[in-house]
This record gives structure tokens, sequence and C-alpha cells, in this order.
């Protein structure tokens, strides 16, 4: 038993030391870069087309068909690729238009019933590289929702709808494999490592953290650590007790997710046992925006409001709504009630006196 537990434990560091390594060298070197092309239309007519470019979880750009025009997000990408490269771009974006509504009109006739409504396709593109070197892409192609085709780094077409078997041919052929090579190449990769090489998208962002303790209902001690506001998204949160690591309860965690503002959020939750009183533990967090990593010790004593606390508090405010809405019944009925004492006096007058004869 104590052996499997000193193997559990030692399992468990390596794979924290090796995910500290692994965080270490993302931070440093490696980039993402994603692209969207979006058409909505008929088999008669494109109704929209647009596209946007985001790199590292930032925004570069979009197009709009509408306006035919490019809009930048970042102001210096202007003088990085300078103004004639940026028209070069709108220029072939406009030319795609036609091909997009070449390609609308082809697939409402041939996937979908050409009844006139109207359709969205999709193309999602996105490429990696991890010091200067592309490590990996992929292509989706998506009709209404749905996923017909997908391609990755290996360059063979994955199949996922079975009506996309007779149009395989002409996503293998010659001509559209050269371009999804050099399209792949010279707008993903290239714009990716030219920025890189430049400057950054975005100041680093150092992580708020808050850490807290309470008890559950089932008696259980729950530590909660939370990191917000960071950027870039790599970020690691761990447990430790008196400055060690270990395996102690259930961990979970909500996965790294975006803020509005573009930085992310983070939560860690450790979930002990009743005989552990939850006392020194610490939240270890290491991110690019702290040099070391940060330790923040969980507090001594309950931070979140006790059970009966919040049960009062929704007692009260049920009794004011109550309260309120009854004096609003109140009210209505006096007011009707004195409306059709009005209209009584107004809709019964005297008998008309007769006239003489």
């Amino acid at each position: 038993m104590e052996y499997q537990r000193r193997r559990r434990w030692f399992s468990s560091a390596w794979l924290l030391i090796l995910e500290v390594l692994a965080l270490r060298l993302a931070q440093a070197a490696h980039h993402t870069h994603v692209g969207q092309f979006t058409a909505v239309g008929t088999i008669h007519s494109l109704l929209e087309i647009n596209a946007v470019s985001i790199m590292d979880d930032v925004e570069l750009g979009s197009y709009s068909y509408a306006q035919q025009k490019i809009s930048v997000k970042i102001p210096w990408i202007v003088e990085l690729f300078e103004v004639d490269y940026i028209t070069q771009r709108r220029h072939l974006l406009v030319e795609h238009e036609q091909q997009a509504r070449w390609i609308m009109e082809f697939l409402s006739k041939n996937v979908t019933d050409p009844n006139g409504r109207n359709h969205t396709g999709q193309l999602l593109a996105d490429c990696e590289i991890d010091n200067g070197i592309k490590i990996n892409s992929h292509i989706h192609l998506i009709w209404d929702g749905e996923e017909y085709y997908r391609i990755e780094e290996n360059g063979q077409w994955e199949i996922l709808k079975p009506v996309g078997k007779k149009f395989l041919h002409i996503l293998e052929s010659p001509f559209v494999t050269d371009l999804r090579k050099r399209y792949m190449n010279e707008y993903c990769v290239d714009v990716m490592k030219k920025i890189t090489g430049y400057k950054n998208l975005k100041d680093n962002v150092p992580p708020e953290v808050t850490v807290s303790r309470h008890v559950s209902p089932e008696g259980n001690i729950i530590l909660s650590c939370i990191a917000t506001g960071f950027y870039p998204h790599s970020i690691l949160l761990r447990w430790e007790k008196n400055g060690k690591l270990g395996v102690w309860g259930n961990e979970t965690s909500t996965g790294i997710l975006p803020n509005v503002d573009n930085t992310f959020y983070l939560q860690v939750t450790l979930e002990l046992p009743p005989e552990d009183s939850g006392m020194d533990y610490n939240c270890v967090v290491e991110h690019i925006e702290l040099k070391t990593p940060a330790v923040y010790p969980v507090p001594e004593k309950p931070t979140i409001k006790k059970p009966w606390v919040l049960a009062l508090g929704i007692v009260l405010a049920v009794i004011l709504l109550l309260s309120c809405t009854g004096t609003f019944i109140a009210w209505k009925k006096r007011k009707s009630g004195s409306t059709g004492q009005l209209e009584g006096s107004f809709s019964s007058p005297a008998s008309p006196t007769p006239l003489p004869q």
C-alpha cells in the first residue's frame, strides 16, 4: 500500500514537472493563427460574405462584403505590412466573392434541396508555429452548420458526410491542392511569422488570484483557486501542502476560458475529506508575467457565507416581493372600483321627460 502511494506521488510530481516545462516553452515560442471565411446565400444570389483573422486569441482584422473593405484592428499592422499589401489582400477577397457565389449556387443544387432558402458555407483554417517552425495546420469545410470535410497536416482529406464523397475529386485536384498549400503558407504561417518577429500583439498581463475555503453541506472542505484577467492564456495552477507536492483530494478544473476583454480565466478546486481541515495549503501560480511562481495561502476562515445566511436572504426577498405584489393588487382594485362608480353615474341618467302631445 505504501509503495503504491509513493508511486502515485512520484508519478504526479513528474507530470507536474513536465507541465511546467511545457508551459514555459509554450509561452516563449508557440503561436496560433486562425482564419474564418463565411458566405451566406441561396441558389440565386450571394447575400453576405465576411472573413476574420485571429492570432493568439487577438483579432487582427476582418473583411466586409457590404463595404468591400478590410478593417485592421491593430494599427501597427498597417505599418508592418504596408498599405499596398493590405490593398492587394482586399482585391483578392473581392475576387473570391465571385468564386463564393459559384460555390454557393453549386452546393445549393447538389447538396440540399434547391428550394431557395438561405444556406451558410464556412471555411475554417488554422496553423501553429513553434520557434518559427510550422508544427500543425487544419482546414474545416462546413455547410449549414455541419462539417463535411476536414484535413490536417498529413494532407489527407477526411469525409465526414456521405454526400461529400462525390466532391472529393475536386478537393484532391492538383489545382486546389497547390492553392491550399500556398494559401496556408503565405496567409497563415508567413503572416504569423512576420508579426511575431516584429512585436507582441498584446501586452502580457499577470493574473489576479483569489483563494477561498468553505465547507460543503456534506462536511467536505472545498478549496478554490481562481486566476483571471491574465494574458497570454498559458498558465499553471497547482496545490501544495506545507510546501510539498502531493495528491490529497478530488481536484477539478474549469479549463482556461476567455474573458470579454481577450484575457483569460481559470478556476481549480480541491475537495478534501472532513478530517482534513484544509490548513497549510497553498495555491501556486505560474505565468510568464510572474517571474517566479507566486504562492497564495488558503485563508484560515471560510470566505463564503454560511448556507443559513443565504437562505435568510432568499426568504426576505420573497417576502418583499409578495408584499409589493399585494400592495399593487389592492391599489388596482381600489382604482377599478372608483372607476366603476364613476361610470355608473354617467350611464344611468333619469328617464327623459315625455314631450307634450
